[in-house]
């Protein structure tokens, strides 16, 4: 057998290895992400799953899982911080869409990340970053009208808006229901894909509902 046969099939081999590492590596860990809570727990995370992409550069939802654990933690935080875990989110985000251009899931996470954004200073902030959330809402929706994120993103959105401003928890109800709908007959695909929100559409639909 040629020596570059051999070669080739070693690598192939090796890379073999490295996708299954990777898959078993996100398999333990997304399940815990999804029900993290503490600010510990998510930075513990988000280092295990920064590491996780460093070793294979090329998992698109290594990057992702590392990004959304910073956007989770600039949400339990407050002033300048949020921009601190935006801006860490936001290097693997890019890294992620450059492995997976015009995925529903990277867009939905851009209009995930905008809205903690918002958070700095809503007064100052409210109607640009809105604005480019929403963008990236759209983005995702047409990427995949299935996916249930985009309208969480959307109902979240109106539910924190004053509802001098438009917003409120009325208004929010019709995109969570939506949400929720399309949660239930969400499959993600591998398991360990992209599958959070729903506990999240079910408080704030309900929360909503008493108004």
């Amino acid at each position: 057998m040629p020596k570059q046969t051999i070669s080739t099939l070693i690598l192939m081999a090796c890379l073999t290895l490295a996708y299954a590492q990777t898959d078993s590596l996100l398999s333990k860990r997304v399940p815990i992400l999804d029900t993290a809570r503490s600010a510990t727990t998510l930075q513990q995370l988000a280092n295990e799953f920064e590491r996780i992409a460093l070793a294979d550069e090329g998992s698109w939802l290594a990057h992702y899982y590392t990004a959304y654990a910073y956007v989770e933690l600039a949400y339990q935080t407050k002033g300048d911080q949020i921009d601190t875990y935006c801006d860490q989110a936001e290097i693997y985000l890019k890294n992620a869409e450059k492995l997976q251009p015009a995925h529903t899931e990277i867009y939905a996470l851009y209009a995930y990340l905008y809205g903690a954004r918002i958070n700095v200073n809503p007064m100052l902030r409210g109607a640009k970053m809105g604005t480019q959330s929403e963008q990236y809402i759209n983005l995702a929706i047409k990427a995949n009208p299935d996916n249930p994120r985009p309208y969480l993103i959307r109902g979240m959105g109106k539910y924190y808006t004053p509802k001098i401003f438009g917003g409120g928890k009325e208004k929010a109800i019709p995109f969570l229901e939506e949400a929720l709908e399309k949660f239930s007959s969400f499959k993600p695909q591998p398991p360990y894909a992209p599958n959070w929100g729903k506990p999240l559409t079910e408080r704030l639909l309900q929360d909503s509902r008493k108004e």
